[in-house]
């Protein structure tokens, strides 16, 4: 058995030739395949093909397992200081407290020193003039002295010697007051007198009645100082409170 290849037809299985076919199609007789050949060498890589069109994006992936945590990194440096905040407003002033009770009266001091002795007044006016005293007695008469020598006369003698008063007349009316005499300039003033032992201390008097409670007008508050930095100014705002509220002159 054979088959036979036409050209221009199917494979068909024939006793013979090919059927007719018109010039030149030849006409074979084909005996049993051959063993086949040795392969041939391999031919020339072909040219590249266009590139093909992206493929659809694959499905997400699962998320990784975490990573160990990375060691700390180094401190920054400090920030600057902040500004110091505003200072927050005075509290309000606190109720008055009541008023203590009143303490026991002290000690009575010292006596002072005596004052200096005043100015002598002006001399007051004179007094009347009081009655005459009474005549005293009349003395002894003297012994008569010796006689002396007769002289050469000489003119008239002096007169004698009065003889002894007669006795004293009562004594007459009193004569009327005379004028007051112009009042004398005043004296030197004396020496001041030693000063006089101090007396006694007298007995202490009776207490007074209490008076009215003092009102006392609180200073505004201060607030406390939180530093070296702030102390004089908050000391001065203390003490300008103080003056503003009477508890301080200024």
């Amino acid at each position: 058995m054979a088959y036979c290849h036409c050209q221009g037809s199917a494979e068909e299985l024939y006793r013979g030739c090919c059927p007719p076919v018109p010039p030149p199609a030849p006409c074979c007789l084909e005996g049993p395949p051959g063993v086949t050949g040795p392969m041939g060498a391999t031919g020339p890589v072909g040219a590249t093909g266009a590139t093909g069109a992206t493929g659809a994006d694959g499905a997400v992936g699962a998320t990784g397992a975490t990573g160990a945590t990375g060691a700390d990194g180094a401190v920054g440096a400090t920030g600057a200081t902040g500004a110091t905040g505003a200072t927050g407003a005075d509290g309000a002033v606190g109720a008055t407290g009541p008023t203590g009770a009143t303490g026991a009266d002290g000690a009575v001091g010292a006596t002072g020193a005596t004052g200096a002795t005043g100015a002598v007044g002006a001399t007051g006016p004179t007094g009347a003039t009081g009655a005459d005293g009474a005549v005293g007695a009349t003395g002894a008469t003297g012994a008569t002295g010796a006689v002396g020598a007769t002289g050469p006369t000489g003119a008239t003698g002096a007169v004698g010697a009065t003889g002894p008063t007669g006795a004293t007349g009562a004594d007459g009316a009193d004569g009327a007051t005379g004028a007051t005499g112009a009042t004398g300039a005043d004296g030197a003033v004396g020496a001041t007198g030693a000063t006089g032992a101090t007396g006694a201390t007298g007995p202490t008097g009776a207490t007074g009645a209490t008076g009215a409670a003092a009102t006392i007008t609180p200073a505004a508050a201060v607030n406390d100082s939180v530093g070296t930095v702030d102390v004089v100014e908050q000391f001065n705002t203390l003490l300008a409170n103080l003056r503003a509220a009477g508890l301080l002159e200024s």
